[in-house]
């Protein structure tokens, strides 16, 4: 009997472009979309029939390690892990896949990110299993693809060749070509190709084929992060990972090593899926958004977490397009095409001693 996989949950998103309702001391993972449950328990409760506590490996950085395990379930505290300082997914991916290849390189490893919106759960978790059996039969990577349903840029974009069948009752395709963050014109021509998919960040395939392509496409990572492994949970560990960390470039894996990447599979997801990297699409899944007066206005959408749901009014007068995220100390009002610029909002908060408290 083959042993369960090893399920990664990327949490260290900075969400900058969430806030301000994500700020220094609630991290993106932490927050909740329902005004319940946060992202990172909804994540591991669509995980509950595939993945038990021992199974999962929880990737934080350690600016947020703290207030992430306050928000973890008792049974999953002992599996988080908390990186140095914030590197993007490819030096995550690589310090997980350096422990688990400790283990057994011949493992099953599935990545997923902490921070996403997905519905129905029984359709992602068929798509999951899918996914995990290709995988098993192939020393390729295999990912998760949703169609799309908007023109997005900032997106990446799996492009796919012929079909190679169904497992689960999902679709497989060939991968041809991984477009990490196509321009706009691109990503209107991908978008009316029937046979690309968006991205979703689910990564599955053995221990031992991320390790191949760590090593091949990002080949310093491989050398300072791998040996992270043999100090994991012993007290050289923090020292040791800073040294490592810093000396890293900070990038991404799919920019690091999947826009490299020409084959592989595909399985074709049937859930609504989005990226919760901006207001923009938080608001388009109409979650906890709140009733605004709006004069001579059009499309303004309002979402109000002042502790007292219904008791504070949004009211507008000549607004179109706008997105109004109300708190108990900070008021954002932006355009909604503008909203990945809200990082560049943060990174002045930051620069600004007299507005550090609202970071």
């Amino acid at each position: 009997m083959q042993p369960r996989p090893a399920f990664v949950v990327m949490a260290g998103g900075r969400g900058e472009r969430l806030w301000p309702v994500v700020r220094n001391r609630r991290p993106k993972a932490c927050v909740s979309v329902d005004g319940n449950t946060t992202l990172l328990e909804v994540t591991l409760k669509r995980l509950e029939p595939l993945a038990r506590a021992h199974d999962v490996l929880i990737v934080t950085t350690q600016e947020q390690a703290a207030p992430i395990r306050k928000h973890l379930p008792l049974a999953f505290r002992a599996s988080l892990l908390a990186e140095p300082e914030p590197k993007n997914t490819a030096a995550c991916i690589a310090l997980a896949t350096g422990i688990l290849a400790t283990h057994d390189p011949q493992l099953m490893m599935v990545v997923l990110p902490a921070d996403h919106w997905i519905t129905p759960t029984d359709a992602f978790q068929r798509s999951l299993r899918a996914a995990i059996t290709v995988a098993k039969d192939s020393d390729q990577m295999v990912m998760i693809g949703v169609r799309p349903t908007r023109v997005h840029p900032g997106l990446g974009h799996l492009c796919t060749g012929r079909a190679r069948g169904r497992a689960h009752g999902c679709r497989v395709f060939r991968l041809t070509r991984f477009v990490e963050k196509p321009s706009t014109s691109v990503a209107q021509r991908l978008m009316r190709q029937r046979t690309t998919y968006w991205n979703t960040g689910i990564f599955v395939g053995r221990v031992a084929t991320f390790r191949a392509l760590i090593q091949r496409w990002l080949p310093h990572h491989a050398r300072r992060l791998f040996p992270l492994a043999d100090v994991a949970g012993r007290p050289a560990f923090g020292r040791r990972a800073r040294a490592a960390y810093h000396a890293v470039r900070t990038v991404s894996f799919d920019e690091g090593v999947m826009a490299h990447v020409h084959d592989g599979d595909v399985v074709e997801g049937t859930f609504q899926w989005e990226d919760l990297g901006s207001w923009d699409s938080w608001m388009r899944i109409n979650r906890l958004a709140q009733p605004a007066l709006s004069i001579a206005s059009r499309n303004v959408r309002v979402l109000s977490l002042d502790g007292r749901r219904g008791r504070h009014l949004i009211a507008t007068v000549g607004l179109n397009d706008t997105i109004v995220v109300h708190t108990p100390t900070v008021t954002l009002v932006c355009r909604s095409h503008d909203a990945q610029a809200v990082r560049t909002l943060v990174a002045r908060l930051s620069q600004d001693k007299r507005l550090a408290r609202y970071a």
